[in-house]
């Protein structure tokens, strides 16, 4: 009857000066965290400052390259050393979390390119009104230089 902890899979570490700091689409600083996941144990990331807090805004960037496949059983064989196995609800957890992030981002991705989209269209339907008054434009002028000519042509000097 043991008892599942379930802390944090990630981290804030401190920043050193040299790094970029980043801000959330909330328009707070995106602080740098390290994920403890099996699949990216130490990998340092920026997400949503409300991260864990029930609403976030889905930003997500990764500091780290993706580390290789031994380096990242190296980091697992340490800290099992230490502190034992990592638990698994932690690591599904920190998926379904980082899946819901991924998902709000791709998301508000979809509501800015559908916008983009509405707008596009606006603006094709200006342009094709504009392209007729002016075709129309033409023709009548076309029209009136014909008839103009006419009446010269008709006209004895």
């Amino acid at each position: 009857m043991g008892s599942k902890s379930r802390r944090s899979s990630s981290q804030i570490s401190e920043q050193s000066e040299d790094e970029s700091q980043y801000f959330c689409f909330c328009g707070l600083q995106s602080p740098t965290r390290v994920s403890w996941t099996r699949e990216n144990p130490g990998r340092r990331f920026h997400g949503c400052a409300r991260y864990r807090e029930g609403f976030n805004c889905g930003f997500f960037k990764w500091v780290d390259a993706k580390f290789s496949h031994r380096a990242t059983e190296v980091i697992l064989e340490l800290i099992q050393r230490r502190h034992g196995p990592l638990p698994i609800m932690e690591d599904e957890l920190d998926d379904a979390n980082s899946m819901q992030v991924k998902i709000k981002g791709l998301e508000s991705l979809v509501n800015h390119l559908k916008k983009e989209v509405s707008r596009m269209k606006i603006q094709r339907d200006i342009y094709r009104v504009l392209f007729v008054l002016m075709l129309s434009g033409l023709v009548w002028f076309v029209v009136i230089c014909n008839f103009s000519n006419e009446k010269k042509l008709l006209s004895l000097p």
